[in-house]
């Protein structure tokens, strides 16, 4: 079923930017088959699309674009275009590969900021509803979370299948954020790996068959800044720490199948509670912070690295499942580690996946299905110890000493698993020599100071005056006295390319890689530069505070990190 619960991403919603169509399913037909439709794929040939038999389980590779990206650009991509066929999506992964010989791109090179899918106006007549904007059907982030209805779906023989029905009647729309973090062009194809199931919902749900459910997805969240706290305990949370905190209140009735979540580097955990209906709350279990705990989701980083970009979430176990009603208040709390690093623009979001046609068992607390055991203590009487000795009858007896044992058992229903194994999209490099790496920083003399200047201009990815790839005057380090502001402006802005200025420790030299380098919470000039989905500042300008106090200051591009420069303040 379809419901109006996207997030406001979907909202600011504007149809521009360079617009690709999905170009390949991996099957081709001839002549004589009934076309759907005809485009031609990267191979450079014709692909058709073509229906199946209902039931027949298809894994298909969807090609959007090519889109040539620009240097540096990080903006959002639109594409409106007609669905596959009638039938249900069971797996989604996105992937980003280049034109030339379809490999993918590191992260230090280009990634997928962020994907979304969203049916516009499906117009399912037969359930009654009507539509006027759109149903969040997928959503990934850096993490490049794999959605997977068929592991749900197949751990409970007694349940229904899950998927999202996409049905030929209405459009698709594909929102893209294509980051490219290098001086160059970069051609490149977004694929969607979709596994996907054919046939009508009046032909896969026939008498004598398990049923199949077309699940209604959520997507909520913020975006937000986290101030750095040396001296504070270490961590930040969006429900302590910021005005509001985040919640999605319920307009339906069912069960959920499964949830994750979503944060940028520097995320650590994000809890994922249902505090009830205001009237009614959900008891507190002491897991979360204050409510019903269904999640406590955590950020794996392939490397052992903390804060890499190389990480994934962990979502629900394939056999938790969860009630909703309506009037449900579902609370995300994002957790991320502030004593050392300051991160902009950071997230936190959840997507969840609710069945309708499910009525929900009990209230407010998740439990298993498929016989899995939620975890719980077992007592068992074990031998502790046996001696013999004999009594004054000469007999030989034998004392047996007993003790109880607690041990625990079954499943922790609140504790996330991976959503994906490690694979091909783990490209990224790292630094620290306590990691076994090279050092992060690299040895450098004090860099020669320039002339006193109110303005460094930010220009074909170079920050002059005071870039440190630049030589004599253009990177020489600007100055500025006590009390003044240092205004930096972003030209490069009317090619659609954003940057900032996000300071740095000293000398914050080193190669960027997937955990290098950091904000340090002293100053950041917010993103130079406007995306209508993504935000940003529409005049890219941006002054340094004026009570900065004396002394040497690097930074970097948080968009661009092999971007670096540096400017004094002096008495």
């Amino acid at each position: 079923m379809r419901r109006l619960v996207c997030a406001a991403i979907a909202a600011t919603i504007v149809l521009s930017g360079l617009a690709g169509a999905p170009a390949l399913a991996q099957t081709t037909g001839t002549a004589a088959d009934p076309i759907l439709e005809a485009t031609t794929g990267p191979n450079g040939k014709i692909a058709r699309y073509i229906p199946k038999p209902a039931g027949t389980r298809e894994e298909s590779h969807l090609w959007f674009g090519p889109y040539t990206v620009p240097p540096g650009q990080d903006m959002n991509r639109v594409d409106l275009d007609l669905p596959l066929r009638d039938g249900f999506l069971v797996s989604i992964e996105p992937a980003m590969r280049r034109v030339a010989d379809l490999s993918e791109p590191s992260h230090q090179e280009a990634h997928i900021h962020h994907a979304h899918w969203f049916a516009l106006d499906p117009g399912n007549k037969e359930d009654n509803y009507t539509y006027g904007n759109s149903e969040w059907i997928f959503g990934n982030g850096d993490e490049e979370t794999k959605a997977n209805f068929e592991e749900r779906s197949a751990i409970d023989p007694k349940g229904p299948n899950y998927g999202e029905y996409v049905g030929a009647e209405g459009p698709q729309l594909m929102i893209y954020m294509l980051h490219n973090k290098t001086n160059q062009p970069l051609e490149v194809w977004i694929v969607l790996d979709v596994t996907f199931v054919h046939g009508t919902k009046a032909e896969l749900n026939k008498p004598g068959q398990k049923p199949w459910h077309d699940v209604s997805g959520v997507l909520f969240g913020r975006t937000f800044n986290v101030p750095r706290q040396a001296d504070g305990d270490g961590k930040w949370d969006t429900t302590h720490d910021m005005p509001k905190p985040i919640i999605w209140t319920s307009t339906m009735d069912g069960t959920i199948v499964g949830t994750g979540s979503h944060v940028h580097p520097g995320g650590e955990e994000i809890i994922t509670e249902n505090l009830g209906p205001a009237n009614n709350p959900c008891p507190d279990d002491h897991r979360g912070f204050g409510g019903t705990t269904l999640l406590d989701s955590k950020v794996l980083w392939h490397h052992n690295a903390l804060f890499s970009e190389d990480y994934q979430t962990t979502v629900t176990n394939p056999a938790w499942r969860a009630p909703l009603h309506v009037g449900d208040r579902l609370r995300i709390t994002g957790i991320y580690g502030n004593k050392d690093h300051a991160w902009y623009t950071a997230m936190t979001h959840n997507g969840l996946y609710v069945d309708e046609a499910q009525p929900p068992i009990g209230r407010c607390t998740p439990y298993f299905v498929g016989g899995v055991q939620k975890q719980h203590m077992v007592t068992k009487r074990i031998k502790k110890s046996v001696k013999y000795h004999i009594n004054m009858k000469g007999q030989l007896v034998r004392k047996t000493r007993w003790a109880t044992k607690r041990t625990k058992v079954g499943v922790d229903i609140i504790e996330g698993v991976p959503n994906r194994p490690w694979g091909s999209h783990d490209h990224d490099s790292i630094c620290g020599v306590d990691l076994g790496k090279p050092p992060c920083e690299r040895p450098a003399d004090p860099r020669p100071t320039g002339d006193y200047t109110s303005q460094v201009v930010i220009s074909d990815f170079l920050y002059v005056p005071g870039d440190t790839s630049l030589s004599g005057s253009p990177g020489a380090v600007p100055r500025i006295h006590k009390g003044e502001s240092l205004t930096f402006v972003n030209s490069d802005e009317s090619a659609n390319i954003r940057h900032s200025v996000t300071t740095c420790n000293l000398p914050c030299n080193g190669t960027y890689v997937g955990n290098y380098p950091f904000a340090n919470g002293v100053w950041d000039s917010g993103t130079l530069g406007y995306d209508a989905i993504d935000g940003g500042t529409p005049d890219p300008v941006s002054s340094t505070p004026k009570d900065l106090p004396v002394g040497r200051y690097a930074y970097f591009c948080r968009i661009h990190p092999w971007m670096r420069g540096q400017f004094e303040v002096t008495n």
